[in-house]
């Protein structure tokens, strides 16, 4: 996970792990369904349990769960010199998640996954804004297509405030979109141990800072509920890792809307949710937007170099 040289499946005689779409689309897929089944779980909770006490429980059990694979390799995962951005992914990670089962909480499943969904789009802006990165004329069709689509899901008016459960979810995918620009930054030195535990690390001890005074006792259904939840949280995260190990997320991000599949079959055999005709144009909006902005977001790697025919000299020719 970290890098290390031993071969296992997947891995050629160097270590490096051999390239393929199909296994790493498969794996984003299991991600996203991990993914999915936490906010099945937070719903399924019931309102006995808040969304912040289900999120502070889910970060303290999954690094109750990591800490002995973390104690097997004598913590070598554990140093860093990147905690700045540690405390920034993990805050907005923990943040991003609670907003998330708030909004499982409100609204049918398809909502919550679809508007958590419009990270892809919210990346570029919040690049554009803060990094000063140019934004192709392609792109901002694309997430013009993906806005108008999350504008059919909200159907922004008067109320909305009265039913915010939509604006959480949208707030998620805003959230989320800057934990995952931390992420790319941590991918560059941490780790996937590295980063999972001080994700989970951070969030806890936030989640803790904002439990003090709200603690309860829930019963052994719920306990078990959360459980599962966590169980999902560390999956999803070692599922996504993984997936990207196989392929680049430009050729295999478009399957993390699997999840609004995934969470209308859940919704509907689980807890009878049928989403309105809006919603279904919304989401097939969105995905479309959201595909077309990660395409372009990440373009595809040049041709590797090929020798002329007219001389001696080698000529690189790029698409």
């Amino acid at each position: 996970m970290d890098g290390d040289a031993s071969q296992g499946p997947g891995r050629n005689r160097t270590g490096q792990v051999s390239p393929s779409v199909a296994r790493g689309a498969a794996l984003l897929v299991a991600a996203f369904l991990a993914n999915t089944f936490q906010s099945a779980f937070a719903r399924a909770v019931g309102a006995a349990m808040d969304a912040l006490m289900f999120t502070w429980l889910t970060f303290v059990l999954a690094l109750i769960l990591l800490i002995p694979l973390l104690a097997v390799r004598c913590g070598r995962d554990l140093p860093t010199r990147v905690l700045p951005l540690h405390l920034l992914r993990g805050g907005m990670g923990m943040g991003g998640f609670l907003l998330f089962m708030s909004a499982a909480k409100l609204v049918n499943l398809v909502n919550a996954n679809v508007l958590l969904n419009t990270t892809p789009l919210f990346i570029p802006l919040l690049a554009w804004l803060f990094l000063r990165q140019r934004i192709p004329p392609g792109l901002w069709k694309a997430l013009a297509v993906g806005f108008a689509g999350m504008v059919i899901v909200v159907q922004p008016n008067a109320s909305i405030l009265d039913k915010p459960g939509d604006l959480l979810g949208l707030a998620a995918g805003f959230v989320c979109a800057i934990e995952f620009l931390a992420v790319k930054a941590l991918d560059r030195s941490e780790s996937a141990l590295t980063q999972l535990f001080f994700f989970l690390t951070i969030g806890s001890l936030v989640a803790s800072l904002m439990m003090v005074g709200h603690f309860h006792s829930i019963t052994l259904d719920q306990f078990l509920l959360v459980l599962a939840s966590a169980l999902c949280l560390l999956s999803f995260q070692f599922l996504l890792i993984r997936s990207y190990s196989y392929a680049d997320p430009s050729s295999i991000g478009a399957f993390q809307y699997s999840s609004v599949i995934f969470a209308g079959l859940i919704g509907w055999i689980w807890f009878a949710q049928i989403p309105n005709a809006g919603v279904v144009v919304g989401t097939v909006l969105i995905c479309i937007g959201g595909v077309l902005s990660l395409v372009w977001q990440n373009p595809p790697p040049p041709t590797p170099g090929v020798e002329s025919s007219t001389g001696n000299n080698p000529v690189t020719v790029h698409r």
